[in-house]
Parts: C-alpha cells; structure tokens; sequence
C-alpha cells in the first residue's frame, strides 16, 4: 500500500455526520436558556453539560458550538481541536468531581472516536490567524485579571465553567456587583473571536513573483494554451503548478474564495494534474474553489462541482473569415467609412511603441474610459502598452493628421490572438473599431494565427433568443435596463456584426451554498479596481522582429 493512501481515504470520508452533532449539541445547549422552554429539554441538555449553565454561557456556548459545527463541514482542524478540548473539559470535571461518574466513558468514547477521525480534517489553520488567537486570548485573560484585581475580591471559575459550562452554578462572585456580568459578556464575545479567527481560511496570498510569472510566460506560450491563457499573466494572480510544471492555473482569493481565471495553461496533458494541485491547495487552505470562465472540455477534470453557462468567448477564424457577401455589409460600409475620412492604421509590437506615442496612446484610452480605471480579470491584462508582457501587439488607427484616434491591444495565446484592450477618442469616427478588428484578422491570417478570440458576449443564447419565457424575458428587458452601465447587448451585436463562432464559457464552483461569497468575489474581481502590486522586475517579453508596416 502506498504512503499516505490511509490519511486520503479518511479525508475524503463524509463529516457532515460529526458535524450534525455537534450543532444538535449546540441546540440542546440554547434551547433550555430561552424563555419558555419545556423542563425536559433542560433535563436533556444536563446530558451533555452535566449541570445546569448561566444563560448567558449557554448562549455563547450554542453559538461556538455552531460555529465548529460550520468548521467541522469545511473540514476545519481547529474545529477538531475545539471539540477535543471541550471533552476534555468534561473529562477534568469528571474527574474533580464536578460532574457525575456515568460521563466519564462517554467522553472517553467520544475523545477517542474523535482521535481516530483526525485525517478527516486537513485543513490547518493558517499562523497568522493562529498569531492572532493567541494575542486575542490573552488581551482577554490580561483584561479578566486585571479587573478582578482592580475591584478586589473577586474569584474567577475555572475556564471550564465558562467556556463549556461543565458544572457552572451561575453563583454571584464576590466584589464588584457588576463585574461578573462584564467578565462574562467579555468572556462570551472573546470564545467567538476566538473560535470564528481559528476557522477562518487562510489569508489570500501573495501575487507571484518574477520567477513564477516568467514560468508562466513559458506556459502561455504553449501551443495547448487556450485564448484565455495570457491573462493568467496579471500580475495580481498567484499560481499553483501541475506536479510536472508542465501546467499552471493562475488565480485570486477574495472572500475566502480562490477564483481561477479561465483554463490551465501550457500543456492539455496536464492541465487535469493543474485542476487536481488547484483542488488541493484549497482544501488545505480552507478556500471555496472556484473558475471564471471554464471551457466545456476542461468541466470534467473539476469533478462534483456546479456550473453555470454565463455566455460565450466570441471567436474568428482568419482563415474562414471573408468581408465578401450581403451578410457582411455593415462590416465593409464601416471600412470603407474610414477610409474615406482619411484614416491610416499600423500593427506594431507593444514593446516597440515609443515614449511619444505610448504616451499619445495612454492619453486616447484616458479619455475613452472617460477617467475610469482598467478594471477586469478573466478576459483582462494590465501593464497596458508598457511592453511587460510578451507577444503584445498594438493596431492603431490615426486620423487625417496622423494623429492616434484609437488602438486595439492583441496578446498571443497559444497559436492564437486574444484582443485584450480597445479603446477609441470619444470624437473619433465610427468605424474604426470594425476597420483595426479587421486588418488584425487579416494580420492573424498572414502569420499563421489559427484563431482571434474578440470580446466576451455574455448572456448570449439569452440576447439572440427571439422566444422568450416569461422569465427570460424579464432577465432580457433587465439586460436592456442596465445596458448603459454594462454594454452587454451593445457590445453583443457589435461582435455579431462579424459572423464569428461562440466557445462557451463557464462558472465553476463546489456548491450552492457558496453561491452568496461566490458572486461578491466575481463582481469585485470583474468591477472593482485592482491595487496591482509595485513592478520591480524586467518585462517579461522578449525582443521581437518589428510586424507593423
């Protein structure tokens, strides 16, 4: 038998009975403290606690308990560690004599159940979070003493009366009146920062460094890659590797939740080893996995997760695409459009802009986000123009003066280009975003690109559906609604102007109970503006031939 096949068969064994009972435990705790509960349910209660408990710690009690109860769902170890320590309680009030003697082999039971069971709770908690427990607890237990010293006389219980109630009589302690209740109040709130600090996941990491971005780089260029492959390189993702390095998935933690942005990149063969090592990595860190824009090949490699179809990656294939026919008139009247106003294009390789005209063309993506930050993830990069990243190549459209009106940023993925940025002077002329899509088809066409993927048409089998249920037509009047804000219809027929083929993409996550965290993390990471970490390192790109003309 292999080395550590036991510990993965038992981690992978169900909790959710443990954790029933202990929420059960936790019910059984609360419900004789509220008013107007029957006298059975105290009696029953009195079988876990042994003695009847304030009100106040009972409460608190029930609310840790359900919260371990939670910890034990996730897998949590400090949620095992928590349901040792309170039998252990109970153990140490049997033998004081606190507690009757029927209990003791029942705890001894549960104590040694619970030890057998250990592997199923991989899930350590992180030292910071552990660093911050320790200073919490003795910030309490310097303010507990310090209090009874201050107002004299006064004797504390022992932490098993108060934290699991083995045995508590609620008795008055002596001095101060109302120091007890104080003590109290602060030590039930201190027992849930603890507990909620111990379970919490890990804190998000770190961005990667210059290494692993480069390692990536040579990942992205892989001719497996998918076309979302070159925007695992913002430099806001962290990465985990395939055990062969052969694969990587770049991704950003928000709200406990570990988004990956799009497929693995580099080889196919191990992007199901990528998908395994990402799993992994969030079982042991407590995160909610999670995939911004999954293709429908890769969905089998997640496993039980859900899925949800939000729309499709719109794509041309150069070698199929033809401005020819009636279907493609609108297309061509936009051409010809500026052509006859005097506009001029040319491809260049990003990292060959120079400071004028980078500086020209930073001040025309300025004023067509109208002062707006870059914002995105999935379908976004950043460093725009600087020439960080590699296999970045820049369409620009000049007016009759030669002056920029508008560029488009494409990066290489795989054997493909991907449009990354596409930005236009507000007083520019209609038209120019149709012509520079369509000279960089022709460019993709001349080198040997197989495929440009465009922009993403979300909602789409929603917009191009002309019946429509009661339901979809709510949501497709909503579209309309907001389409001001999200350019979702408006950039839809924008794309269905050049006939393309649709890649459907997909949101992957574990359950639908992550559902609440999972939209807040996607809305941030598509929306809210990214604080990008300060660039020390050389760019990534290395020189290349010049392309424009």
């Amino acid at each position: 038998m292999e080395p550590g096949k036991p510990a993965v068969r038992a981690a992978a064994r169900p909790v959710w009975p443990l954790a029933l009972a202990t929420a059960l435990i936790a019910v059984l705790i609360a419900v004789p403290a509220l008013p107007g509960s029957p006298h059975w349910l105290g009696r029953l209660s009195r079988l876990v606690t042994g003695g009847p408990l304030i009100h106040a710690h009972a409460i608190a009690l029930a609310l840790a308990l359900a919260l371990v109860a939670r910890g034990v769902l996730l897998r949590r170890r400090a949620a095992w560690y928590g349901l040792v320590v309170l039998i252990a309680l109970g153990l140490l009030a049997v033998v004081t004599g606190e507690d009757p003697l029927w209990r003791l082999p029942l705890l001894a039971a549960a104590l040694g159940g619970l030890w057998l069971e250990r592997a199923r709770f991989p899930v350590r908690p992180h030292h910071e979070r552990v660093r911050t427990a320790v200073k919490t607890g003795a910030l309490l237990v310097v303010a507990a003493v310090s209090g009874s010293l201050l107002f004299g006389g006064v004797s504390v219980r022992s932490v098993g009366d108060v934290a699991a109630g083995l045995g508590s009589t609620g008795a008055p302690l002596d001095g101060a009146s109302w120091l007890p209740g104080v003590l109290g109040l602060a030590g039930a709130a201190g027992l849930l920062v603890l507990v909620t600090t111990l379970l919490a996941p890990d804190p998000p990491p770190p961005p990667g460094d210059a290494s692993e971005r480069r390692r990536v780089a040579h990942l992205v260029a892989h001719p497996g890659s998918d076309t979302l492959a070159p925007f695992a390189l913002r430099r806001d993702k962290a990465y985990v590797f395939s055990a062969d390095g052969r694969a990587a998935i770049g991704y950003r933690v928000l709200f406990g939740v570990a988004v990956a942005g799009g497929d693995p990149v580099g080889d196919p063969a191990s992007h199901a080893d990528a998908v395994r090592a990402f799993l992994a990595m969030c079982r042991t860190a407590g995160w909610r996995p999670a995939v911004l824009g999954a293709s429908d090949g890769i969905l089998p490699a997640w496993g039980r997760c859900r899925t949800i179809g939000f729309g499709d990656e719109v794509v041309i294939r150069p070698a199929e695409f033809t401005l020819t026919g009636r279907r493609m008139r609108n297309v061509r009247q936009a051409v010809k459009r500026t052509e006859n106003t005097g506009v001029t294009s040319r491809i260049v390789p990003e990292n060959e802009l120079s400071p004028a005209l980078r500086d020209r063309l930073l001040d025309v993506a300025a004023r067509s986000l109208g002062g707006a930050a870059e914002r995105g993830f999935a379908m976004n990069l950043d460093e725009l123009l600087t020439g960080y990243h590699p296999g970045a190549i820049v369409a620009i459209a000049y007016d009759a003066g030669e002056e920029p009106i508008a560029f488009q940023r494409y990066v290489t993925a795989g054997e493909g280009l991907s449009l990354d940025a596409m930005r236009r002077s507000p007083g520019g002329p209609n038209g120019v975003n149709e012509r520079l899509i369509v000279e960089m088809i022709e460019y993709a066409a001349e080198h040997g690109h197989g495929v440009v993927s465009l922009n993403f048409a979300a909602f789409r089998e929603l917009l191009d559906n002309d019946e429509r249920r009661p339901l979809e037509k709510a949501g497709y009047h909503a579209l309309r609604l907001l389409d001001p804000w999200i350019a979702v219809e408006s950039l839809y027929l924008f794309n269905k102007k050049f006939r393309p083929s649709y890649k459907p993409r997909n949101v992957v996550f574990r359950s639908w109970f992550d559902i609440g965290l999972l939209a807040a993390a996607l809305l941030t990471l598509e929306f809210g503006r990214t604080r990008l970490p300060r660039r020390a390192e050389e760019p990534l790109a290395e020189p290349v031939h010049h392309l424009g003309r």
